[in-house]
């Protein structure tokens, strides 16, 4: 009988509802921690997958650069090698804009034409 009269007592209602926040608190926490760790996971999953992607690229541009093509040309352009029976020409360095830029119209009056036509040669 005392253990009914217990369980209906405000005290006991007290230590029942102070008890049941505890352990949703404590649920709480750990959801929080769960979240964390796995947004945690998922941010070093794609950090992995660019690693791998990286390394991956590295890996075909160290394979191109144990080509044969690659390695002549190289030696072409930087070593100035040629192969046997092979002509190199070399064209004179000069600004790219030149080539491709008009030539100045030349103002010359027209008494000076007339001039130039009858008495030059």
């Amino acid at each position: 009988m005392d253990f009914v009269k217990f369980l209906k007592s405000r005290l006991a209602t007290f230590v029942l509802g102070l008890t049941l926040v505890l352990v949703m608190v404590g649920s709480a926490r750990i959801f929080i921690q769960k979240y964390q760790v796995d947004s945690e996971i998922k941010k070093l999953e794609k950090e992995a997958e660019k690693i791998n992607q990286k390394n991956l690229e590295l890996s075909e541009l160290i394979k191109y650069l144990d080509t044969p093509e690659y390695k002549e040309r190289q030696a072409r352009e930087q070593l100035n090698l040629k192969k046997e029976g092979e002509f190199v020409v070399a064209l004179p360095v000069g600004r790219a804009d030149e080539a491709n830029e008009p030539a100045e119209p030349q103002t010359v009056s027209n008494p000076r034409k007339w001039f130039d036509y009858f008495f030059s040669s």
